[in-house]
């Protein structure tokens, strides 16, 4: 689990994350929660482009691992 902090907040408080990784037949599955401090905060967040973002930044990491040679 980790803490996430901004230097200079976007939204009020900080979020607690936790990150889960089960293999699910040839590949994993990667899963992550994360809690914010009040429901105004994960408001906020939800409205952002944070989500997109996120989305984009998981796809070219399983590009990435896709490319990979398995020895």
């Amino acid at each position: 689990m980790t803490t996430e902090v901004f230097d200079a907040p976007w939204y009020p408080g900080e979020a607690v994350v936790a990150t889960s990784f089960v293999e699910c037949g040839s590949g994993t599955v990667m899963t992550r929660t994360t809690l914010y401090e009040s429901c105004q905060a994960r408001d906020i967040v939800m409205r952002s482009p944070m989500k997109e973002g996120a989305a984009d930044s998981y796809d070219r990491l399983a590009d990435r691992l896709g490319s990979l040679s398995m020895a």
